[in-house]
């Protein structure tokens, strides 16, 4: 569903914007659906469809982790590689100044990182008891990757995303991604945040709640 649908969907719905925006005050503090249902006495069903719709939004927001990453010249090119594990499911990240970022095919910023994770990365590190995480060094000029340093590191994504994964008794694989994507948007950012841009997303008027 692209982003008109939703707000033509939206525009029609028989739900007012101050049920709306309750939940997505629930959606910003994690509630799984079904607890929602329960606080706000509507059906899981209902709540289902509204998550989907505010997560399909949110994921537009990527793009203003990608500029925080372009800004920081991804910490004077030099950055950490590590990476989440999920059965047999396993992607990478950066780690920059306290933020993150998922790495996928279509990271055009970093040109050619999807080889050099392929051809080099994967080999060093997930084959290596002693390390999970490797320092990047990034040549602009030649567009290349050098492995600098493996490291044992702690990986605070990984706790994140696995307490996630418990809440919601697990996903299937094509959810993963998905959740990978908005795990990584609550990581970076407060609930506070959270709540506050997905209800201008929604164009609700509302203040920001205390949390």
């Amino acid at each position: 569903m692209g982003k008109e649908e939703i707000f033509n969907y939206l525009k029609n719905a028989k739900i007012q914007d101050k049920m709306l925006e309750r939940i997505c005050f629930y959606f910003a503090k994690d509630f799984t659906a079904s607890q929602t249902a329960v606080e706000l006495k509507i059906s899981r069903q209902t709540i289902n469809n509204y998550y989907k719709i505010i997560r399909n939004l949110l994921l537009e927001k990527q793009e203003e982790i990608i500029q925080f990453m372009k800004k920081n010249n991804l910490c004077q090119n030099s950055f950490s590689i590590k990476y989440v594990k999920s059965g047999n499911n396993i992607s990478y990240f950066i780690e920059c100044n306290e933020k993150v970022f998922i790495l996928e095919k279509s990271t055009l910023f970093l040109p050619k990182i999807e080889d050099f994770i392929t051809q080099s990365l994967n080999t060093k590190l997930l084959k290596n008891s002693k390390a999970n995480s490797a320092k990047v060094i990034f040549n602009i000029k030649d567009e290349r990757y050098l492995i600098t340093n493996l490291y044992k590191s702690h990986n605070f994504m990984q706790e994140f995303i696995d307490k996630r994964l418990k809440k919601f008794r697990g996903l299937n694989k094509e959810n993963f991604s998905l959740h990978l994507k908005e795990s990584q948007f609550r990581y970076n950012y407060s609930q506070e945040f959270l709540y506050k841009t997905i209800t201008e997303i929604l164009n609700l008027n509302t203040k920001t709640r205390a949390f």
